[in-house]
């Protein structure tokens, strides 16, 4: 019975997030009309026209949507129905999920990660963050298509996915900064690096907990 409940729960908990990420994913989708044609006075290309059309128009080009598509392909493919369901379109979005990643969302991030506007520390956790995105999708693809262990590809690509949806977390910490009264310099350095390590941290730390021994032995009822 515990064990059924805490499935039901996580199911609950599951659905809510994958709805909150499809929301906010759908918000900074919409938000792209202030981007064609770009607009420099506000919003995130404020004060980027001087070296806009530099190279660094290609790179938020593919960025806008090649994030957005990792994410939207991210959530369809963790769901447990779908892959259980379908498996051979689990196959094949996952290997669309890849090949975006590595060749897309990674490179293109790279590139902007050198143009973060709130300093060379949010510039590092950018690129780092591309880098160990790429490097899960890399350990990913391998566990499965290589190892043929599975139970390894879930763990890696729930960390790829984890860090993709880091641009959902940090839009989220963004917004609760705009309502303070008064954000203090340190905060949008602390969401980039938050927006992306927080979660991942808290993934590994509730992987450890699933893999130790229980001390309460789960409880039958006997019929």
């Amino acid at each position: 019975m515990r064990r059924a409940h805490r499935s039901g729960l996580e199911t609950v908990v599951a659905a809510a997030a994958a709805l909150l990420v499809v929301q906010v994913t759908g918000r900074i989708v919409l938000g792209y009309r202030d981007y064609f044609p770009p607009d420099f006075s506000t919003g995130f290309l404020q004060d980027r026209g001087g070296y806009f059309y530099g190279g660094y128009h290609w790179a938020f080009a593919t960025h806008l949507v090649s994030g957005p598509l990792s994410i939207v392909l991210g959530t369809l493919l963790m769901s447990g129905p779908f892959r259980r369901r379908l498996p051979r379109w689990h196959r094949r979005l996952g290997r669309l999920q890849i090949l975006n990643v590595l060749f897309f969302v990674t490179p293109s991030g790279l590139w902007m990660a050198g143009y973060a506007r709130a300093g060379p520390s949010a510039g590092l956790s950018l690129g780092l963050l591309a880098f160990v995105t790429a490097a899960t999708a890399i350990a990913g693809w391998r566990s499965a298509a290589v190892a043929r262990d599975f139970e390894g590809h879930r763990r890696w690509m729930t960390r790829n996915y984890l860090l993709l949806c880091s641009a959902v977390v940090i839009r989220i910490l963004g917004g609760v900064g705009e309502m303070l009264p008064d954000v203090p310099p340190w905060y949008d350095v602390a969401i980039t690096w938050a927006s992306w390590a927080v979660p991942l941290c808290g993934f590994e730390a509730a992987e450890r907990l699933k893999r130790r021994p229980s001390i309460f032995p789960d409880v039958r009822i006997s019929p």
